[in-house]
């Protein structure tokens, strides 16, 4: 016999990241500071290398380390909702 037990997650884990509207939709401030610095690191390494392989190389790397940190800072993902929590926690049979 089976039996299905429900978890619910612990309200301690789960925190609100502040965010901001963009065009109507609430993105994350790490994700728009993300987008901000990679331009800025495409722009600067472009102007010091003349490179736009360079330019492509620094933006993403600015972007991957800004996006992925703010993500860690920030805690669990910002729109977990039900359906999330679901697929991360069913079990495979």
């Amino acid at each position: 016999m089976a039996t299905l037990i429900q978890l619910i997650p612990e309200a301690s884990r789960v925190r609100t990241v502040a965010s901001v509207s963009v065009f109507g939709v609430p993105w994350p401030i790490h994700k728009l500071a993300a987008v901000v610095v990679g331009f800025v690191a495409a722009v600067l390494a472009f102007w010091f290398t003349g490179s736009g392989n360079a330019a492509m190389w620094a933006s993403a790397a600015a972007v991957v380390v800004v996006w992925w940190g703010g993500y860690r800072i920030g805690g669990s993902r910002w729109d977990d909702g039900e359906r999330d929590f679901i697929a991360e926690h069913r079990s495979h049979c």
